[in-house]
């Protein structure tokens, strides 16, 4: 069988795709594809499958997530073999500076390019789609150091919903926006949607372009090779290097990745043989194509030294992808611990510093080269409350301040996590300045100069900016500039420019960010901390008195209460219904923030598992609170009355979820009556001026002297035209198909009620989104059945052929 491309595709993307020349190489875009799918298929399913039987792996997990065995061996794409002692003991002799035969760096025989060097180019990544254009200009607007389109977890829709028109999926229009967009097409001005949009900077001052790969468990079901659909990532992979390559060089840029969801050494090794299968095809030198990884499983931890040692060649980063490595957490135990409420695990958490220093400490270890230079080094996680827009109906954007502040504090934050003094002096605490004045003898690594940021608004831009570009001496300016507050509603708020309150001086001061007096204390580390490969995995003092296993994946305690298993369910609802409608990327209300909150798949991925975790062991409620129903508020329509009393040492049983699942949906109806309140009031003020003067002269003496109700009424009636009327109601029409709303509810009902986990249920409303009202039902119900029951009503004409297909790639069974 030969490669199979929807029609649909090729006739409305055919520039994507047939012959180029790359690199003065002749290379046919779906040939490409065709035999890269032939060569490597074999070994994505192999690993793809070792991610479903880890899963439903049942023993304990501190068996079936222990580190390597130290004798346990690994390969790399050239053959060589080493043993998981080998290649961390290489680690270390690369930290200490020892030439042994074992030792190993990153990008040691291509240099990292400049323009995506994360220590010379500090600042802001941003991340999202780019389609519409309007998304990409934005991106290249913003004050950012990088943008990542995104063909991940808040990528342009890998399906079309259904009624909403199209006819091919939006990631293809990304697709071809990239293209245009580097190659110089972009209408200026440009028009969407009614408003205009201009580039405001001249190409060589756009942000650096990472491309967002989709994970190794993704199928593109839009390219088939032989009667099966093709792996996403390696479409990904090569319509976009071939059609992108010529014009990223003649900016002075590369090909570089972003690549999400690895979690062992195998799949670090098939994604390795993509890459250089590619580099050869194009005559391109070994780890010219570079790689940005997302650190964001829970399991990628337990093998981060031998995923960095394979692609030794090209990584340049690794990014603390904080809301997939909670979900990651969560779903690592869930057979066996139920997590306290998620909110309150927030990257200041014991769990999330260590997954922060862990990161920031192997990049340095792994980045130096043999002249002591950094060729890598980790990045911050997304910043990712939203400012409300100006016109916002509640003036929620009064609370924006907050959010100023809070992403300051962040970035700040983890500046001062990636501070790392390596001395062999026998010191304990040392400060910034006591090493800035040369009162220690060491050197000091300035390690977390990039992260990340969800909305390329200028303000909060600006504020995240800030204390990744300041230069050393400046941090701890900033941390003792006065104290400033914002006063909102009452509440003093510090401001975006303010040192540092008590209050958060007592939390960085208890995360030893700062000592009693203030003074910033970098991570002190001496070689033999960590100079073998037991100290580096088991040493206290490295890891705040824990070994390093512990420190990263031992259960937090903590308290489960109901109000934020409402807001759990809350969030994962409000998700799943822009979903459906085919907004991966999604700001939504966040009534316990006050804030709007992006969300993607991965918020959906935390609350998801954590809600089903607590309905498979009826997880115990740890304080009295209640359920609550809808109610208008400052904040909006939210849940605000108490409804249900749930004391303490109430069991979250499938009778409790059903009280909450009858709440949230009078929640649904109370939230769309009030939008169509405000799109009424805000029509009805449009044409306010012409019911002003025409009731001004039937009230001006004795009402109706002059002008009678009849005449007045007319009158009122003709000033308003009718095309205005139309063009009023359709321009406050809402964004989303509310016929969704009972669609998600029954798919939440259905995944939390069934005692079949599935890991990617954001890939299953994806899979139901565009199915026919009259499917739908029969499907769900199928998704969540046995497989052979699935496969005998499919031989028995009861269901369609193509839900076996989509059973399989939602529970990612390979043959």
């Amino acid at each position: 069988m030969v490669i199979e491309i929807n029609k649909e595709v090729l006739k409305k993307f055919p520039e994507l795709f047939g012959e180029k020349t790359v690199n003065g190489r002749r290379v046919v875009v779906e040939e490409l594809i065709e035999r890269l799918t032939r060569e490597l298929r074999a070994e994505i399913d192999k690993a793809v499958r070792a991610r479903r039987e880890w899963l439903n792996d049942r023993r304990p997990v501190r068996e079936k997530a222990a580190f390597p065995q130290w004798d346990q061996r690994f390969v790399d794409a050239d053959g060589n073999v080493r043993t998981f002692r080998e290649i961390v003991q290489g680690l270390i002799d690369n930290f200490l500076g020892r030439d042994t035969p074992l030792r190993w760096g990153l990008n040691w025989n291509t240099p990292v390019p400049d323009d995506l060097h994360p220590l010379k180019n500090p600042g802001l990544e941003i991340t999202g789609p780019w389609h519409p254009m309007s998304r990409a200009i934005h991106q290249i607007n913003a004050d950012v150091v990088s943008m990542m389109e995104d063909e991940e977890d808040a990528s342009p829709a890998w399906f079309i919903p259904r009624g909403s028109g199209r006819t091919v999926a939006a990631v293809w229009e990304a697709r071809r926006i990239v293209k245009r967009v580097l190659e110089g097409d972009i209408p200026t001005p440009y028009v969407e949607g009614g408003k205009t949009y201009y580039l405001k900077k001249e190409r060589s001052k756009w942000p650096t372009l990472i491309h967002r790969v989709p994970g190794l468990h993704i199928l593109d079901f839009d390219i088939r090779v032989d009667g099966r659909p093709a792996p996403a990532i390696i479409t990904s992979i090569v319509i976009y290097t071939v059609n992108n390559y010529e014009a990223l060089k003649r900016a002075g840029s590369g090909v570089y990745f972003y690549v999400p969801k690895t979690q062992t050494p195998e799949e670090a090794l098939v994604i390795e043989k993509i890459l250089r299968r590619v580099e050869d095809e194009l005559g391109l030198r070994r780890g010219e194509i570079k790689l940005a990884m997302l650190y964001e499983e829970a399991r990628a931890g337990l093998y981060l030294p031998v995923i960095f040692w394979i692609w030794r060649e090209r990584l340049v980063k690794s990014n603390n992808g904080r809301w997939d490595y909670l979900g990651s957490l969560i779903e690592m135990w869930k057979d066996e611990a139920v997590y306290p409420d998620p909110q309150n695990i927030t990257m200041t958490h014991p769990i999330m510093m260590a997954y922060q220093k862990y990161n920031a400490l192997l990049c340095l270890m792994a980045g130096l080269d043999r002249e002591g230079k950094l060729n890598a080094g980790p990045v911050g996680g997304m910043a990712a409350v939203m400012l409300y827009r100006q016109d916002d109906p509640y003036q929620r954007n009064r609370y924006n301040a907050r959010a100023l502040r809070a992403i300051w504090l962040d970035k700040l934050r983890e500046r001062l996590i990636g501070l790392v003094f390596v001395t062999e002096d026998a010191v304990g605490k040392v400060t910034l300045d006591d090493v800035l004045k040369g009162r220690v003898r060491g050197r000091l690594y300035d390690l977390f100069r990039q992260s990340w940021v969800a909305t390329p608004e200028e303000s909060y831009v600006k504020a995240g900016n800030e204390p990744l570009k300041a230069s050393l001496e400046e941090l701890q300016a900033m941390i003792n500039r006065p104290v400033k507050f914002v006063e909102v509603d009452g509440v003093k708020i510090p401001a975006v420019d303010s040192g540092l309150t008590e209050q958060e001086r007592q939390l960085f001061q208890r995360l030893g960010l700062i000592d009693e007096n203030g003074n910033i204390t970098p991570w002190v580390i001496r070689p033999d901390m960590l100079d073998s490969p037991e100290k580096l995995f088991n040493n206290r003092e490295l890891w705040g008195g824990r070994d390093l296993w512990s420190a990263l994946y031992e259960p937090p305690k903590g308290d489960i209460t109901i109000e934020h298993i409402q807001h759990a369910f809350y969030m994962a609802a409000n998700y799943g219904f822009q979903l459906l409608n085919g907004n991966l990327a999604a700001a939504i209300d966040d009534y316990e923030l006050g804030q709007r909150f992006m969300n993607d798949l991965a918020t959906y991925r935390i609350f998801s598992t954590w809600l089903w975790t607590l309905l498979r062991h009826k997880a115990r409620i740890t304080k009295d609170g209640a359920l609550k129903g809808p109610a208008r508020t400052h904040l909006g329509v939210i849940p605000a009355e108490d409804r249900v009393r749930v004391p303490a040492g109430a069991q979250f049983t499938e009778e409790l979820f059903e009280k909450l699942w009858d709440l949230h949906m009078e929640w649904t109806y109370a939230f769309y009556d009030d939008l169509d309140r405000i799109s009424a009031e805000r029509i009805l003020l449009r044409f306010t001026e012409s019911v002003k003067g025409a009731l001004r002269e039937a009230y001006k003496a004795g009402p109706f002297r002059f002008q009678s109700p009849a005449e007045t009424a007319k009158r009122i009636s003709e000033s308003i035209k009718a095309e205005d009327l139309e063009r009023a109601v359709v321009e406050n029409q809402p964004r989303f198909d509310r016929s969704f709303a009972p669609v998600i509810m029954d798919i939440l009902r259905a995944k939390l009620t069934s005692p079949m986990y599935l890991q990617h249920s954001g890939r299953l409303i994806m899979a139901l989104a565009p199915l026919p009202d009259e499917e739908r039902g029969a499907v769900l119900q199928a998704m969540f059945s046995p497989r052979e029951e699935v496969e005998r009503l499919v031989k028995e004409g009861r269901l369609k052929p193509y839900v076996l297909e989509l059973y399989d790639y939602v529970y990612d069974i390979r043959p």
